[in-house]
């Protein structure tokens, strides 16, 4: 036989497991990827299930403010008052929104489906402002504006996700 057909044979494997090499590293690298748009799609559906649960808890505090009697801003039943710095009284105190297991916050009466914890709410009142371009005339009263901060939290599939909204409300 021929001495270089021999040595032939042998590249032939070399260059075999070299292929295989390469296949492995791109097919595990493929897996990789596909894991990770996995864990990005997952994490976006559980921020958007947090975002609708955040949403409509504005929208039901947003129905208590629209009703005929709104309650007392007293630090209790989710209703606080936006006082200075330097106001100690129990109705400037709101709840910290980070704290998970605060038992101040409203939660909704509606039960979301697929949320880890039904969202919550608090309403905090400013001081009530004159309205800068009410008439002055003597035989009306001043038109007043009454001025609300909504903090909502929403929690999504998952127990560790939260989103947390505010926004302000004008009541007349």
């Amino acid at each position: 036989m021929n001495t270089s057909y021999r040595r032939q044979q042998g590249m032939v494997l070399v260059v075999t497991l070299v292929l295989m090499l390469i296949l492995t590293i791109v097919a595990s690298s493929a897996m990789q990827m596909s894991t990770l748009q996995e864990r990005l799609a997952g994490n976006t559906r559980d921020t958007v299930a947090a975002f609708q649960a955040a949403e409509a808890a504005v929208r039901v505090a947003e129905d208590v403010l629209e009703g005929a009697s709104v309650g007392a801003f007293n630090g209790a039943n989710g209703r606080y008052e936006i006082c200075a710095g330097s106001d100690t009284r129990t109705a400037c105190q709101t709840p910290d929104w980070n704290n998970r297991n605060s038992n101040d916050w409203i939660a909704i009466a509606k039960n979301l489906d697929k949320v880890a914890k039904q969202p919550e709410y608090v309403i905090e009142r400013y001081t009530a402002v004159e309205n800068p371009q009410a008439s002055l005339d003597a035989n009306k009263p001043l038109e007043t504006y009454e001025f609300y901060r909504i903090t909502a939290r929403g929690y999504g599939i998952s127990p560790n996700s939260m989103v947390v909204l505010q926004t302000t409300y004008r009541r007349n």
